[in-house]
């Protein structure tokens, strides 16, 4: 194992090689998984179920996509063009969930997204806030202020839908669907990006390390919105299915965000109308 150095790496090239390529990497699928993460909170801008939930949607959009924004121009550093990777890939080229791939089409369907993922991506950026990395520690600490209504907007929906029986078994059933994809977007344990980003003093944890801050954050939530047994199967351990998973864009299956998706987020139709 290679000890950290005890001063701070100031850019992108001081880095170990490893630790590089997997610094770059976490960035882009943060980035765009935040980016996705956006518009699908936009879509739910008209069609949520108060004035106010809309409005929440509405500034959590926007703190994602600024998000997104500010996690794609560290990029510059490791030598990368943001420009190209907002405006050019094809949606097999983003490194984000299975579960960002469709619009979703109900509430509590919302939610998984609201609470569970988005603490995931939560919990990744904590992991780089004491980072050796010097370029990204501002810009964390900036994320994660802005993330905690985020996490108290979902947990507040779940609550209130749990006050009912049918609100409880929806909640349980898409619940239940995104906890897989959930702990799987932490990678394997033995995954040689994040031993590289621990051994490198970049982060304090990866794998396992992270799913248990997960599950440590959510499972009291579960519990509280009366999901105990939910809550009791995600302490006790999920077996996960690794069968179709993607290291490298930190996914299981093939695709992506749908291209509709895409092309609305890169304002195609009109996007003609830009000058250089």
């Amino acid at each position: 194992m290679t000890p950290a150095r005890a001063t701070g790496y100031k850019s992108a090239d001081e880095l170990p090689a490893d630790a590089r390529e997997a610094l770059a990497a976490t960035l882009l699928s943060l980035a765009d998984n935040k980016r996705i993460l956006g518009m699908r909170y936009g879509e739910w801008i008209l069609g949520a179920p108060t004035l106010e939930a809309g409005i929440a949607c509405s500034a959590m959009a926007q703190d994602e996509w600024g998000h997104g924004r500010i996690l794609y121009a560290t990029l510059k550093d490791f030598g990368t063009d943001p420009g190209p990777l907002e405006h050019e890939r094809e949606s097999d080229a983003y490194l984000s969930s299975e579960l960002l791939d469709a619009p979703v089409e109900e509430w509590p369907e919302f939610l998984t997204l609201n609470l569970l993922f988005d603490a995931a991506l939560s919990v990744q950026v904590e992991a780089l806030t004491s980072s050796r990395y010097e370029p990204i520690l501002f810009k964390t600490r900036k994320l994660l202020e802005e993330e905690r209504f985020h996490f108290e907007h979902g947990r507040g929906w779940a609550m209130r839908l749990a006050e009912t029986a049918a609100g409880r078994n929806a909640l349980n059933t898409a619940f239940r669907k995104a906890l897989g994809p959930c702990l799987r977007w932490f990678g394997r344990d033995d995954a040689p990006f994040g031993r590289a980003l621990v051994e490198a003093g970049i982060a304090d944890g990866a794998g396992d390390a992270l799913r248990e801050r997960w599950v440590a954050r959510i499972a009291p939530v579960l519990r509280e919105a009366n999901l105990g047994v939910l809550g009791e199967e995600l302490e006790s351990g999920l077996e996960l299915d690794w069968s179709s998973w993607s290291a490298g864009r930190r996914r299981s299956g093939e695709g992506g965000p749908h291209p509709e998706t895409l092309a609305r987020i890169r304002g195609d139709r009109n996007r003609s109308m830009l000058m250089d």
